[in-house]
């Protein structure tokens, strides 16, 4: 196992993990700015609206990421496969045409609801969560083009693809705000940076689009695709509905206080996103190909908790000093709240890339658990004490507890 796990620090699948994490982290980087744009150009009530509208988005795209999660494991099947080139381009196609269908009644009945929605997340602005919608649509077309760079091992197209909607998120953000669209322009900055960068991945893709289509029908599992969606929503509700509930729960006063908490704690996810994307195909092949792919899950895991523990280190010795230079003295000092949320986010970092590792495998008792932890935690939030502090223990033990389940379920050989 040790000398796998060497071998696989000078291989094609370290660089990879490389090109994946600098993208992955300057995207990241850019969309972190956009949320310090948005708290420093917005007001209060309208930060603390968009950070909800955001989490809302921010599951509805975890959720999605199952059309990415399954086109790059059928693709990354095939990949490996005799006339390869031939039959991923019709399987792509094919889920092409499927997204569009179902991304646009998506987006038409989310529009359609999103006074509701407004009601319900407190957003007080409908035109911004019809705005969100716009953003549904990307979400199911995306993943598409995202999901068949990744299954054919493009990550240095995956991740310009990656860069380009966070810069251009970024400078979108900030233009429409100053434009005086104000929480509406933030929120449609998504949506369209996300339909400039669909640009871009459609041509990498440009050869798989030219293959002319079969009237053969796509082999896809039901039952794997209802498992990564399982999967994907359980991550999604542990990740990102804290803020969705501290908005509903607490006072505005209250809440804004975990506005910088929660936008400075997901720093923590920028390389496990990353490293799971490279994980998921590479480990799909290698079982394939009777291979074993725990070297790479060890790698992965040990390359995403040590620098989120380093990071949460720092929020625990310099909250205050951390807060006053990002948000420039917008917000005061959180103490030991975002060492807290940050050490949470760390260990959900860990799961992420537990539950990539999983999904790639097929491996259904982790997932499901997984799901049993993600309604513990929000019955936890709603029935205990409504602190911030109780809130931020609830996600730390939810983490530890995702993560032990993974050391249980996953790191035997057996399939």
């Amino acid at each position: 196992m040790i000398l796998r796990i060497r071998s696989l620090l000078t291989s094609a699948d370290a660089r990879d993990g490389v090109v994946m994490t600098a993208a992955t982290v300057l995207a990241g980087g850019f969309d972190y700015l956009v949320l310090v744009v948005a708290g420093l150009l917005l007001s209060d009530p309208a930060a603390i609206a968009f950070l909800a509208v955001m989490n809302l988005l921010k599951i509805a795209e975890q959720v999605t990421w199952v059309i990415r999660n399954v086109v790059a494991y059928y693709t990354a099947e095939l990949a490996v496969q005799a006339d390869a080139p031939r039959q991923i381009g019709q399987f792509v196609r094919r889920r092409w045409r499927w997204a569009w269908r179902w991304g646009l009644l998506v987006a038409l009945l989310f529009g359609l609801a999103a006074p509701l929605t407004n009601r319900l997340i407190n957003a007080n602005s409908t035109g911004a969560v019809m705005a969100a919608g716009l953003a549904l649509l990307f979400f199911f077309v995306r993943p598409v083009t995202d999901g068949a760079l990744q299954g054919v091992q493009n990550f240095l197209g995956l991740g310009s693809v990656v860069v380009l909607q966070a810069v251009l998120r970024f400078g979108l953000t900030a233009v429409l705000i100053w434009a005086g669209l104000e929480l509406v322009g933030a929120v449609l900055a998504l949506p369209l940076a996300s339909g400039l960068a669909l640009l871009l991945a459609l041509w990498l893709l440009r050869d798989y689009f030219r293959v002319p289509a079969q009237s053969a029908k796509s082999k896809i599992s039901f039952s794997y695709s209802a498992l990564t969606f399982v999967g994907l929503l359980a991550f999604a509700v542990l990740v990102y509905s804290d803020a969705i509930l501290v908005n509903r729960l607490f006072p505005e006063a209250v809440a804004a206080q975990y506005t910088p908490v929660n936008v400075l704690a997901r720093i923590n996810l920028f390389v496990p996103v990353a490293l799971g994307m490279v994980l998921f195909p590479k480990a799909t092949q290698r079982q394939t190909l009777g291979q074993d792919a725990r070297p790479m899950l060890l790698l992965a895991l040990a390359a995403t908790l040590l620098p989120g523990l380093g990071l949460t280190a720092v929020y625990f010795l310099a909250p205050e000093w951390i807060v006053t230079l990002v948000f420039r003295g917008q917000y005061g000092n959180p103490g030991l709240l975002l060492g807290w949320v940050g050490l949470a986010t760390t260990l959900f970092a860990g799961v992420n890339i537990w539950l990539n590792y999983a999904l790639s495998l097929g491996r259904r008792p982790f997932v499901y658990l997984l799901a049993v932890i993600a309604v513990a935690q929000i019955c936890a939030v709603l029935l205990l004490d409504h602190t911030l502090m109780t809130i931020a223990f609830v996600l730390i033990g939810s983490g530890l507890a995702a993560n032990l389940a993974g050391a249980a379920l996953l790191l035997s050989n057996k399939n």
